[in-house]
């Protein structure tokens, strides 16, 4: 009887030690496949990221896109889109100003503040002088811009205080900064009546054709100095902006 205890007691010591041993295997195996599947999981997130980088390149490399310009409106950003000299491979971004044409110039303007005049001349410019480019397109800006001038001025030229030459996207251009002469219609030679309506612009040829895109602050400083200041640097910053997007067509959509 005795012995057969003693057996007894073997046997449910050994069922004992088995059934820990499985638990220890079940649970390792268990934390292989815990790690396993983490592990799995980490590499197709990587992958996955990767896919969208790489489809994200994708998109721009078919877009074309050279440059995202940041157009400011009072300091803050302003959306863009695209726009052209039509029939010409002559393609930019601007600003979401108030937009129309007159003549050869397409007019993107702000309020009645500040505006950018983009003006064509005629083909047959491919070799031209980029000084004379703007004597190319002068009348047509001319007839464009009298009347837009705030004050009720009248266009009398433009002095050109700085130029440089600078390439754009692979077009050489001429880079002017200069002030409109506004003159009264009524009197003018009364110099107490003129103002000078600052001036920054590019003047080049492409596709055959002189173009001019000049920025103007239209205000004639009856809303003070400090609106001047703020017009002249915003007008400044997107004509700036508006160039660093030249190019021959348009992004797909």
């Amino acid at each position: 009887m005795k012995k057969i205890l003693i057996i007894m007691l073997l046997f449910t010591l050994l069922c004992t030690a088995c059934g820990k041993d499985k638990n220890k295997d079940s649970k390792e195996a268990a934390k292989e496949t815990t790690q396993e599947t983490q592990e799995n999981s980490t590499e197709e997130e990587k992958d996955t990221v990767a896919e969208d980088v790489e489809s994200e390149e994708t998109k721009e490399d078919v877009s074309g896109r050279i440059y995202e310009p940041q157009f400011i409106y009072d300091g803050e950003p302003i959306d863009s889109y695209q726009d052209s000299v039509p029939t010409y491979d002559i393609v930019y971004d601007v600003p979401n100003y108030q937009s129309f044409e007159d003549g050869l110039t397409e007019f993107y303007i702000r309020s009645g503040k500040l505006c950018i005049a983009v003006t064509s001349g005629d083909e047959g410019a491919t070799g031209m002088a980029l000084e004379d480019v703007y004597a190319a397109t002068e009348k047509t800006f001319s007839r464009a811009i009298n009347g837009r001038l705030e004050g009720g001025k009248e266009y009398n030229g433009i002095e050109i205080i700085e130029q440089e030459e600078v390439n754009i996207n692979g077009v050489n251009c001429l880079r002017f900064v200069g002030e409109i002469d506004g003159r009264s219609p009524s009197a003018p030679d009364d110099k107490t009546l003129w103002f000078r309506y600052h001036v920054r612009g590019y003047a080049f040829v492409k596709d055959d054709i002189p173009v001019t895109i000049i920025g103007v602050t239209l205000d004639n400083g009856s809303d003070g100095e400090d609106y001047i200041k703020q017009y002249t640097e915003e007008v400044d910053h997107n004509v700036d902006e508006l160039m660093k997007t030249l190019r021959d067509k348009k992004y797909f959509d």
